[in-house]
């Protein structure tokens, strides 16, 4: 079992997680950072979006590892509990992370456009291209996507490929459980098992804040507008 993680833009610092000695971490970055643990360091590129290049590690996994892996965010701490259930997770091909407070999928869309985290008019085209596919916002079960436990399977495979195409094509930046639904619905035809929640949300280790890796313009007016708008184009109820 492979657990791997990125820190770009030095966002992030290594918790004091518990460590397995028979399971192997990687762990890619770009900027320099604090070096410990029994990681696999490697170091990618510097430049570009901080934020695109650890995703595109996070989605593509199938392009890094060809054995069972499980991704976690970097600034959540690993317990002897999550490798314990790391393991049990990887009998299922993938298996995601399930929101302790979850939204509807109307919801998800309103908190990425109420915070600015996306341009308005990218969220329609998002939305619009979503209904195209023929989901269903009923299906929508939002997950929390700071662990992903996935074997290397031709259906993994395609649903890493578009949860990075819908994640790159409309940069949805605190949108990634609309990106990993979409994908789990094209690739699978239905919603993968879901697992609960496994690191402790209230404890991050972050080394920067998040304006240093992320543009907010909070919207604060013109909510019920948008609203009413993206509940048409999804065919959504609140």
């Amino acid at each position: 079992m492979i657990i791997f993680t990125t820190i770009t833009n030095a966002y992030d610092r290594i918790p004091d997680h518990y460590y397995d000695p028979d399971v192997k971490y990687v762990l890619f970055y770009d900027e320099d950072i604090e070096q410990k643990g029994p990681w696999e360091f490697i170091r990618i590129p510097k430049g570009g979006d901080p934020v695109l290049k650890s995703y595109r590690i996070r989605t593509l996994s199938h392009l890094y590892f060809n054995e069972p892996h499980v991704w976690i965010d970097a600034c959540y701490t690993m317990t002897p509990e999550f490798v314990k259930n790391s393991r049990e997770f990887l009998s299922y091909p993938i298996v995601l992370h399930k929101h302790p407070e979850g939204r509807t999928l109307l919801g998800e869309f309103l908190k990425l456009y109420t915070w600015g985290f996306v341009p308005e008019d990218i969220l329609y085209e998002c939305g619009r291209d979503i209904a195209s596919t023929g989901y269903k916002p009923s299906m929508f079960d939002h997950t929390i996507n700071c662990c992903i436990w996935r074997q290397v399977t031709p259906q993994v495979i395609d649903f890493n490929v578009e949860y990075w195409r819908w994640y790159e094509q409309y940069r949805l930046y605190h949108g990634c459980q609309i990106t990993s639904a979409i994908a789990e619905y094209l690739a699978f035809g239905k919603n993968v098992p879901r697992s609960p929640l496994m690191v402790d949300l209230s404890k991050k280790y972050r080394a920067k804040q998040y304006d240093t890796s992320y543009n907010f313009v909070e919207n604060v007016s013109d909510i019920s507008r948008f609203k009413n708008n993206m509940r048409r184009i999804l065919g959504a109820a609140f």
